[in-house]
């Protein structure tokens, strides 16, 4: 027989928003009295039993109450930019031995063997490729290596008619020219460096940089200084039909006036499959890592700790994952899941129930999570019983929780 008291009476409510997307079930209240029976646990289960789910509602797996989730409809995982193979952005360094404008070089010529036959001189290769040699005068010296350009300077030196035979010339490089670039957002070391002109390029600039930092996005902006007329094609990029589009320019011509910058962009991703792309970077040219700014998601519900977290920079976040970083389930016996996403813009958000043990064996229903997700641990006929036993338990003689 029920007791009548007031005082031996105690009344629970709790808010259970799961019944899908319409929201038929919004709350239940279950009444029970000390030391008596349950009152109102039945017509809870009858109401947790019951429901109805909008036209965006699915399940992760095929059910008798509804619609599975399409796989059009299923996220897939997103490249992963510091993973990606950055060789494929190199072009061809060429040799390392050619001679560049601006390097150093010294010129030893010897038409006999005392040191009165003798003479060695050091000269800076020129932005017009030729060095100034005294009494030889100028020769185009840039693009070959040491020993083509020692041909030329013997070939200069005869027919100045300053040898009668032909004399010894030996070339050596013995300071290189380095194009200084500038390296900035998301790598491991941004900074300044020095970089081989034959090898002045992406690859080059990121190696120095310590690679791509995990923040990494997806696009890369060069700036490069301009010195070329109107018109030119531009040297910057390699072939037109790579990926990269120009994002800055002063004109329809994207060409500014000597001392100018010009700005294009690459997408890692698309430039890495291709393969085909040649992207130089010039001396004082600015390469800028975009940053990917931290993606989150919420949890709530039964989990020990409810909350909204970071997806991890550069992972994919699964169901499973995100309720480890929730701490867990707090109901030993929830199951259900409710995954709410963010809507196209003109529709409803998207509802997918996940039961929680067959996440833990099934790919399906361990859903892959995007921004903006809302995952919620339900509650369910077992989970209310739980509780209200743990309560009535406490009730009774101030023990500790049953489970």
């Amino acid at each position: 027989m029920l007791r009548s008291h007031s005082d031996r009476r105690k009344t629970i409510s709790e808010p259970l928003p799961w019944a899908g997307n319409a929201g038929c079930l919004r709350g239940m209240t279950a009444s029970y009295f000390y030391g008596g029976q349950v009152v109102g646990l039945w017509a809870t289960i009858c109401l947790m039993l019951t429901g109805c789910h909008g036209a965006n509602h699915y399940y992760a797996e095929q059910s008798f109450f509804g619609k599975k989730l399409p796989a059009e409809m299923r996220l897939v995982e997103r490249p992963k930019t510091h993973a990606v193979d950055l060789t494929r952005l190199a072009g061809d360094a060429g040799d390392s031995d050619t001679i560049n404008t601006g390097d150093v070089v010294e010129v030893k010529i010897a038409a006999g063997l005392s040191e009165e036959d003798q003479a060695t001189m050091g000269a800076r290769v020129s932005d017009d490729g030729t060095i100034s040699l005294p009494e030889i005068g100028s020769v185009n010296i840039v693009g070959i290596e040491p020993s083509g350009a020692e041909s030329l300077i013997r070939a200069a030196a005869i027919s100045k008619g300053l040898y009668i035979n032909s004399p010894s010339v030996t070339v050596r490089i013995t300071d290189r020219r380095m194009n200084i670039v500038r390296v900035m957002g998301a790598v491991k070391l941004p900074g300044t460096y020095k970089l081989p002109p034959n090898s002045s390029d992406i690859v080059s600039a990121l190696a120095a940089a310590q690679g791509l930092a995990e923040d990494a996005g997806e696009k890369i902006e060069v700036r490069n200084p301009i010195t070329r007329t109107r018109g030119e094609r531009p040297a910057i990029a390699g072939d037109p039909t790579t990926p990269y589009s120009n994002v800055s320019s002063t004109a329809n011509d994207p060409v500014t006036s000597n001392g100018g910058m010009e700005s294009y962009s690459i997408d890692l991703i698309s430039a890495a499959k291709s393969g085909d792309g040649h992207y130089n970077v010039a001396d004082g040219g600015v390469i800028m890592v975009e940053k990917r700014d931290p993606e989150m998601i919420n949890v709530q519900g039964l989990v020990k700790l409810p909350n909204r977290y970071n997806i991890p920079v550069g992972e994919d976040l699964y169901l499973l994952d995100a309720i480890a970083l929730a701490g867990g389930i707090s109901n030993q016996l929830a199951n259900k899941i409710y995954v709410k996403r963010k809507p196209v813009p003109g529709q409803n958000p998207t509802v997918i129930e996940v039961s929680y043990r067959t996440a833990t064996h099934s790919t399906d229903s361990n859903v892959l999570l995007g921004p903006g997700d809302v995952v919620k641990v339900a509650h369910t006929p077992a989970t209310v019983v739980m509780e209200a036993l743990n309560i009535i338990r406490f009730g009774i003689n101030g023990s500790t929780r049953l489970f």
